[in-house]
């Protein structure tokens, strides 16, 4: 009996400490967007679960416990060409352009042999972990392994997701994606965010989901009903946090781990830390992200950056993706650079960045003011925020002049409000009682450990649109309110009108 008891204690504590397994799913063939994949997946395979990474970016030595699918092609579904010409298109052109290209990155995953094996393998999960935006055929990929699904927002969830996931949509003090305006917005910026709120829940509704739920049809087995899936996640993991993002309430099942992809600085290459070392009046760091390329800027915009950074005492170490001559002495280009690992360096000054949300955390973990140049998506909207909070100065890219930049750069420079406010920001990232990436860790092994933890579904998530924004209270009582009203005038017109006509006999 002894031996029994002790069996049971050591094969009780095993299957206690043995890993989940999980499927991880990421589609978006960018850089940016691969490091919040695979950090994600780094993090949980290093609490010992057993991860399956379906990913555009396939490693050459994967993360132990890692086993990778990668998806081919997808990197050709990229926009080519000059990103700046953006600058052209209105902000419906720019929705249909995102929704159009999310929906072929979704046709052409489903439709890949590997994504096909791997649902016809039949294996088993604890969880689906889907990298979540406007890819809503791929719920029906994560849902078909009946697990709980746990979705990873690389943004704050704009108006479309929160509509798509039935969450609260908050038009009066959360901006839409396709304005530039903060979340203290004046009656006349409401009525144009509510309408662009609505305008998009529509069009996705009518136009964009019902191809979705075609391919659905086409390439998931059983042809599950995709609309009986775009709110029944277990688990939503946001990347947002208030020191960079504007606080908004949320329900339970939505987590806020923004920041949780900037690592304490690793050791640089011993070039890039001796040119940073010795730099002894500073550097300006200077990034467009992965996605808009610094070698795209038209020759008028170069010519202008090289003269406004030609009139500094500091070095410019530029992420510049081709071959450049003619610069001035104090210029350096690289065509790749660790951003948050310079950024960490005591010698950089300013951080001339295009305003993307990982640059902008980067930017503020590490208290380095930014100098903004947003191009197009959530970057316009991230600058006005940081301007609003007077750690940024923006240039926007169709005013971008040597002069105008040299006064931005003059004023992140030497005016110190802009590292005061910064730094402010850098200790409210930073003050958490938990690690982001600890925090999301925790969640998904909760969710595993209650079966999808329906507990902290809220009970907004079973009504209708209209139910939810109370426009069926409202039309009731606006019919209550005028019913009468209108019954009134009509009664009073006919009395009305037969004493007139007896008066006329």
């Amino acid at each position: 009996m002894l031996w029994f008891n002790v069996l049971l204690f050591f094969g009780t504590g095993l299957s206690a400490c043995a890993g989940y397994k999980i499927l991880s799913i990421s589609h978006i063939p960018t850089k940016s967007h691969h490091i919040l994949a695979s950090r994600l997946v780094e993090e949980i395979a290093k609490k010992g679960h057993e991860v399956t990474f379906v990913t555009p970016y396939p490693s050459e030595t994967p993360f132990q416990n890692v086993t990778e699918i990668g998806l081919e092609g997808l990197q050709d579904f990229l926009p080519g060409g000059d990103m700046f010409n953006q600058e052209d298109t209105t902000s419906w052109e720019k929705v249909m352009f995102v929704t159009h290209r999310r929906y072929t990155f979704c046709e052409h995953l489903l439709s890949l042999e590997k994504i096909q094996n791997l649902m016809k393998s039949q294996q088993h999960f604890d969880a689906v972990i889907l990298y979540y935006y406007l890819n809503d055929a791929m719920l029906a990929l994560a849902h078909h392994f009946k697990a709980p699904v746990i979705l990873f927002a690389s943004m704050p969830l704009y108006a479309s997701e929160n509509f798509l996931l039935s969450f609260p949509t908050q038009s009066a003090y959360v901006p839409n994606i396709a304005t530039e305006h903060t979340g203290h917005m004046d009656f006349w910026q409401r009525l144009k965010n509510t309408f662009y709120d609505h305008a998009m829940a529509l069009y996705y509704q009518h136009f964009i989901l019902p191809k979705h739920a075609k391919l659905v049809d086409t390439y998931i087995p059983g042809k599950p009903d995709l609309y009986k899936m775009l709110n029944n996640e277990s688990l939503v993991l946001i990347n947002s946090h208030v020191s960079t993002t504007e606080p908004i309430p949320h329900v339970p099942n939505a987590i806020e781990i923004g920041g949780f992809h900037i690592d304490e600085p690793k050791p640089l290459p011993k070039e890039l830390k001796q040119y940073l070392d010795d730099s002894v009046n500073g550097v300006i760091l200077f990034s467009m992200g992965s996605i808009v390329r610094s070698a795209h800027f038209p020759e008028d915009k170069r010519k202008a950056l090289l003269g406004s950074f030609s009139k500094l005492k500091l070095n410019v170490l530029w992420k510049f993706e081709e071959n450049l001559t003619g610069l001035p002495p104090n210029v350096k280009i690289m065509k790749w650079i660790p951003i948050s690992d310079v950024l960490a360096h005591p010698n950089v000054k300013v951080f001339i960045t295009h305003g993307g949300l990982l640059s902008t955390m980067e930017g503020v973990y590490h208290a380095v003011p930014l100098v903004g140049i947003p191009v197009f998506g959530d970057q316009k909207m991230n600058m006005a925020l940081a301007r609003s909070y007077e750690y940024a100065v923006e240039v926007r890219y169709t005013d971008l002049t040597e002069e105008k930049l040299s006064r931005a750069i003059d004023q992140a420079l030497n005016n110190p409000k802009y590292k005061r406010n910064i730094e402010k920001r850098s200790k409210i990232m930073r003050d958490r009682t938990l690690k982001p990436a600890d925090n999301a860790l925790y969640w998904i092994e909760y969710v595993i450990r209650h079966q999808g933890a329906p507990h902290l579904r809220y009970p907004g998530a079973d009504l209708n649109w209209f139910q939810r924004n109370l426009l069926d209270v409202v039309g009731f009582v606006l019919v209550v309110t005028l019913l009468p009203l209108v019954a009134a005038t009509l009664v009073i017109k006919r009395i009305v009108k037969k004493k007139v006509k007896s008066k006329t006999e």
